[in-house]
């Protein structure tokens, strides 16, 4: 049965990673309350994917409470549990809470044991610092995460999406939480195909239309995480 659990779990991030999927929330909780309860760490996994798929479809409240989940079903110190506290941290963080979302990096930096998804954990925690004002503590986690590495062999599978990318993306939206545009714009990456990364286009939108750099009417956005970035409308917590 572990099996049949898992296997709904990858079509769920196959139907997420592909542009244009919407509405697929409310389907991925459906599934999970359906799962049978035969493996614990299964069960997580699935709790994890749908945290995220409602995180990313503006599902807050959901996106926490599977995460919460997810963190109770997983083994502690696990790749899927350390998976989820990188997702709860910049879930926290989207809605404003930012001292959840800092506790839950400097969690999950301190016991994973890859660099890159230590890395990850810092740029969380330099998130978090930066919407708080924090200049200092976040150019500090931002050095933290400078030298993750493009290879590393102790990263665990669900980390492929830790590139460039991903790595710049961050570190531009931390210097643009800090008020440092033009250093931003020049770190953003360029648009990327994957749903989740729809995001990183709405903060380089963000950012060059406070400048008065954004050329042409203003972009749209299938992901709804997206569409909410590029507006900058509050959240409910």
């Amino acid at each position: 049965m572990p099996a049949g659990v898992r296997a709904v779990t990858r079509l769920l991030v196959s139907l997420d990673g592909l542009p244009g999927t919407r509405d697929l929330g409310p389907l991925a909780v459906r599934l999970f309350r359906a799962a049978p309860a035969a493996d614990r760490e299964a069960l997580a996994e699935l709790a994890e994917v749908t945290a995220w798929v409602l995180f990313e479809e503006e599902h807050q409240r959901l996106a926490h409470a599977h995460n919460l989940a997810a963190l109770a079903l997983a083994r502690p110190g696990g790749d899927v549990h350390v998976l989820t506290l990188l997702n709860a941290s910049m879930q926290r963080a989207h809605v404003g809470r930012l001292a959840e979302a800092l506790a839950l990096a400097d969690r999950g930096e301190a016991m994973a044991r890859s660099p890159k998804v230590r890395a990850m954990f810092a740029l969380r925690a330099a998130r978090a610092h930066s919407r708080a004002g924090r200049a200092r503590e976040a150019l500090a986690a931002l050095d933290r995460a400078r030298d993750a590495p493009a290879h590393d062999p102790t990263a665990p599978p669900w980390a492929w999406w830790v590139d460039e990318t991903e790595l710049a993306a961050h570190r531009a939206a931390v210097l643009a939480n800090l008020g440092r545009l033009e250093e931003a714009a020049a770190t953003f990456p360029s648009a990327d195909q994957l749903r989740f990364r729809e995001v990183v286009g709405a903060m380089r939108y963000r950012t060059l239309r406070a400048l008065g750099e954004w050329p042409g009417p203003p972009p749209t956005f299938t992901s709804p995480r997206a569409t909410r970035t590029a507006t900058g409308l509050r959240l409910p917590r």
